[in-house]
C-alpha cells in the first residue's frame, strides 16, 4: 500500500506499510472496555452515498478496506447498530465477538453476523422489548437487556467488560450510536478515513448523530496521527474531557 506518514505523535509510530497492524491500547477500566470508533466519510462528513439507512459501500478505497480489517484485528469485539446490520451482510473473523444494538428487536437473524459464529453473537436492547421478540433474539444470540426505552450504555458496557471479558471494543457505527457513546463519555478514540468526495444532503447521516451537545459545548479531540494514500486521509484522534463553556 502506498501510504505516506504525514504526522504521528503516538509512541508506536509504525512504518506506513504497517499502519494499524498492531495497536497497543491503554488498559481498560474495570467497568467498561476501551472503546474506539472507526468511521469513513466524505469530506463533508456524510457516511453513505445512497439513501439514509444504507451502507458505507463505495465511500472508501482499497487502502481504507485494508485498514478497516486491521482495526478489527486489534479488537476483542466489534459493535454496530441495527441499521448498519440491516444495510448489508456483516462479516467478521470467527474469533471476534460481535455485538449489535437495537431498540426494536427488528434484526435480520439470517445475516452472517449471527450465522457465522452464533456463540460469539451478542444483542444489546432495552428492557421494554416484547417477550416474543426477546425469545426470538435469544434463539440467535446472547441477549443483554439494559435501560427502559433506550440502551443504557453505561450498564451495557459494564456487562460487556465484566461478563464477556472484552478489553478493546471497536464501534463501527452508525451515527446515532456514535453520538450516544460520545455524549455519555464512553468513547476513547476515533479513527476516521476522509475520502476525497463531497456528497451534500442535509437528510444524510454524518459520523456523529443524535441531539448533539448544548450550545457552546463540543467534544475536544487530540490529534494522534495522520497518514494518506493519494487523496484519502487516515486520521486518529483521542477524545479528551469536555468542559462547560
Amino acid at each position: 500500500m502506498p501510504i505516506e506518514r504525514l504526522l504521528d505523535l503516538t509512541v508506536q509510530s509504525p512504518e506506513p506499510v504497517d499502519l494499524y497492524k498492531r495497536i497497543t491500547f491503554p488498559a481498560p477500566s474495570p467497568d467498561r472496555p476501551y472503546v474506539f470508533i472507526n468511521m469513513v466519510s466524505t469530506v463533508d462528513g456524510k457516511t453513505v452515498l445512497g439513501e439514509p439507512g444504507g451502507s458505507a459501500k463505495g465511500l472508501g478505497g482499497p487502502t481504507d478496506q485494508v485498514l478497516f480489517r486491521r482495526l478489527q484485528l486489534n479488537a476483542d469485539a466489534a459493535l454496530i447498530g441495527g441499521n448498519t446490520l440491516r444495510a448489508s451482510q456483516v462479516i467478521y473473523p470467527n474469533t471476534l465477538t460481535r455485538i449489535v444494538a437495537t431498540r426494536t428487536g427488528d434484526l435480520p437473524l439470517e445475516n452472517r453476523f449471527f450465522t457465522d459464529a452464533p456463540e460469539r453473537a451478542v444483542i444489546v436492547a432495552p428492557t421494554n422489548l416484547p417477550n416474543d421478540t426477546s425469545k426470538r433474539l435469544r434463539s440467535a444470540a446472547r441477549l443483554i437487556l439494559t435501560g427502559e426505552r433506550d440502551v443504557d450504555w453505561t450498564a451495557a458496557l459494564r456487562v460487556v467488560r465484566q461478563e464477556l471479558n472484552i478489553h478493546a471494543l471497536l464501534c463501527e457505527g452508525g451515527s446515532l450510536m456514535n453520538g450516544q457513546l460520545i455524549n455519555s463519555g464512553l468513547a476513547d478514540e476515533l479513527f476516521l478515513t476522509l475520502t476525497p468526495k463531497l456528497k451534500g444532503g442535509t437528510h444524510l447521516p454524518t459520523i456523529v448523530g443524535g441531539d448533539g451537545f448544548p450550545p457552546g459545548v463540543a467534544q475536544p479531540l487530540e490529534l494522534m496521527s495522520v497518514y494518506r494514500d493519494g487523496g484519502e486521509i487516515y486520521l486518529r484522534y483521542r477524545l479528551t474531557p469536555r468542559h462547560a463553556p
